[in-house]
């Protein structure tokens, strides 16, 4: 029996994918999603599995021989979240790649986004990159699927689309609403990711994925709202900015701005293949986009689908740093504690002493946080250490800060996950909280100095 792990198994295109792989008698599925579920095949098996957790990530990895990675964060993964989505993109693509390693994973699989030849990319789009860039650049095989808009139902781009043209009979339309794309129906995204698997010889290369027919998205919203039989009409009026495009988008279909914002900013690109990533099997992608809408459009919504919900009062906090010339995750770990004590002053102390990190409040006898190293989970690129103490650290069982290197070498990330703090809520969110913030921007800028003073001892 081959075990194939899908990242992302919740999604639209995972259960979908999930379905074709039944179809291999040979195969059993490690459906990894944020929340509990329960399996209605013997060959399936959900695991409830934090992709922020090497821990987790590896545990549900064991045994595999290939992997499905369909995951992209733009919906808070904690009650508070600090940072960026594109950041928290690519820990969990490291955490992929660490336990892929570990387990000596043979393939990996990835559903990225279409990247156009232009000079300066949405984060959105340069988040897809760099993750690909993480899986391409690991070692271990991987193949790359780029695809722009997948018209399928439940689809997050697909289902605002649709949104908006039952609530709005008139639209004001943006100057991006011009701007080509090259939708794929659902269907042919699961014939291409069904055939990355089976055929050897494509492996390990990108390809474009990209239905027969280019439309702007104009020509979408009209042959969608056909279908529906609704009555749309459109107004265009090019002086509206992506800014406000972006907040009336979300406002009007009811979908998170954290979901709408990033999507909205990549449409002034436009999706469409190019020749040198063609996919070699054309005849893989020939549902038009006639029949992909209807096909959307007459499913009904699936009653057992439920949205992942953060934990209550829990903290995810992420900065990209610059990582220093010939400097590593364990020398950034030693910095940040060497340098804590300066930054506060007289207020905080800090003081290490074998694998634990105690910080004091003025008199030296008040702990306010205590953090241990895992020294068996910790290594040169990545140091873990969990919060096991402290009048500022509430009950958790997981609680943790790590400093790992990412893009080969080029930064580290400092990452706190799942803290809960001592503190009530609404009190710790405008106090403590941004206190985080404020000293890891000026730990950046510490760290960009050592930056700035290595590369002048280069030359």
């Amino acid at each position: 029996m081959r075990k194939i792990l899908i990242a992302g198994a919740s999604g639209f295109i995972g259960r979908a994918l999930i379905k074709r792989l039944l179809d291999e008698p040979e195969v059993h599925i490690i459906a990894l999603s944020r929340s509990e579920r329960t399996s209605d095949h013997d060959r399936v098996s959900w695991i409830k599995c934090d992709l922020f957790s090497l821990k987790d990530i590896s545990s549900a990895m064991k045994g595999c021989h290939e992997a499905y990675y369909l995951v992209h964060s733009m919906l808070p993964s904690a009650s508070l979240s600090q940072g960026t989505f594109y950041d928290f993109d690519l820990i969990m693509a490291d955490n992929f790649i660490r336990a892929g390693h570990h387990h000596d994973l043979e393939h990996i699989i990835y559903l990225g986004g279409m990247i156009p030849k232009v000079g300066e990319l949405s984060w959105h789009l340069r988040s897809r990159l760099e993750v690909e860039e993480t899986f391409r650049f690991s070692g271990i095989k991987t193949t790359v699927l780029r695809a722009g808009l997948i018209v399928g139902p439940h689809g997050s781009s697909f289902t605002i689309v649709q949104k908006l043209i039952e609530r709005l009979p008139i639209m004001i339309c943006p100057a991006w609403t011009k701007t080509r794309s090259q939708p794929v129906a659902l269907t042919d995204v699961i014939k291409v990711l069904y055939r990355s698997y089976r055929e050897k010889d494509i492996q390990g290369r990108i390809y474009d994925i990209a239905g027969p027919d280019v439309v702007t998205y104009q020509d979408l919203i009209i042959r969608a709202a056909k279908k529906i039989r609704k009555s749309t009409t459109l107004i265009t009026l090019n002086i509206i900015p992506l800014s406000i495009s972006r907040l009336w988008v979300s406002v009007i279909t009811g979908v998170p701005r954290d979901l709408v914002y990033p999507l909205v900013l990549s449409l002034k690109h436009e999706m469409l293949p190019s020749p040198e990533n063609a996919w070699p099997h054309p005849e893989d992608l020939i549902t038009s986009l006639d029949q992909s809408l209807e096909d959307a459009l007459n499913v009904s919504v699936d009653s057992n689908y439920k949205m992942f919900r953060p934990p209550r009062k829990d903290v995810r906090s992420i900065q990209r740093l610059v990582l220093p010339p010939g400097r590593n995750a364990e020398w950034v770990a030693l910095e940040y504690f060497k340098w804590l004590p300066f930054f506060f002053s007289t207020l905080v102390t800090v003081k290490v002493v074998g694998n634990f990190c105690t910080f004091y409040l003025i008199d030296p006898s008040v702990e306010i946080l205590v953090l241990k190293k895992s020294i068996d989970r910790s290594s040169p690129d990545r140091q873990l250490l969990y919060v096991v103490g402290g009048l500022l650290s509430g009950k958790m069982d997981r609680g943790r800060l790590e400093f790992r290197e990412v893009l080969n070498r080029q930064y580290v990330m400092a990452a706190l996950h799942e803290f809960r703090p001592a503190l009530p809520w609404f009190i710790y969110r405008w106090s403590q909280a941004i206190v985080h913030l404020i000293v890891m921007k000026a730990f950046g800028e510490h760290l960009k100095w050592h930056f700035i003073s290595g590369q002048k001892a280069k030359k």
